[in-house]
């Protein structure tokens, strides 16, 4: 076997090794008139569930659950695309689920993956949110039964 063909499978393993699952967790803070939750003051959390495999491949797939108050874990579960950079990752949802209303209104969470600083489009206020890295379970975005959304 050729040199070339050594680095080359030994890199598909490694790469194949560090790919791993990740949560994360995006808190929207509460504005005037509203009460939050948590030590955020957390008025929505944003549960953005991706694979670091898909990092590279076109139009990736990600878990997104959405719910007033401190967990979404409970939250119905939607699939949508998302936009990966070196240092940024744009996630793309609709704020009202399919269905719910005639007009949709997109959103855009740009995290930077450095930072975990996160700015949401399309909203009026609380446009800034704390977001965390926690390890994904042991899925892939797309598998579980939840709704396509875009």
């Amino acid at each position: 076997m050729s040199k070339f063909n050594l680095v080359f499978l030994a890199l598909l393993f490694s790469s194949v090794t560090f790919a791993e699952p990740i949560l994360y967790v995006c808190e929207r803070p509460a504005w005037k008139g509203k009460e939050g939750c948590g030590p955020n003051n957390t008025y929505y959390t944003y549960n953005l569930f991706v694979e670091t495999d898909d990092f590279g491949t076109r139009n990736p797939i990600y878990d997104f659950q959405m719910s007033k108050g401190c967990d979404a874990s409970k939250a119905n579960m939607w699939n949508y695309k998302y936009k990966v950079t070196d240092e940024t990752i744009q996630f793309v949802f609709n704020q009202v689920p399919i269905g719910a209303v005639k007009a949709q209104l997109l959103s855009i969470i740009t995290l930077d993956r450095n930072s975990l600083k996160a700015v949401m489009s399309n909203v009026p206020h609380s446009k800034e949110l704390t977001c965390r890295q926690e390890p994904g379970e042991d899925r892939k975005p797309g598998s579980s039964p939840s709704r396509q959304g875009m």
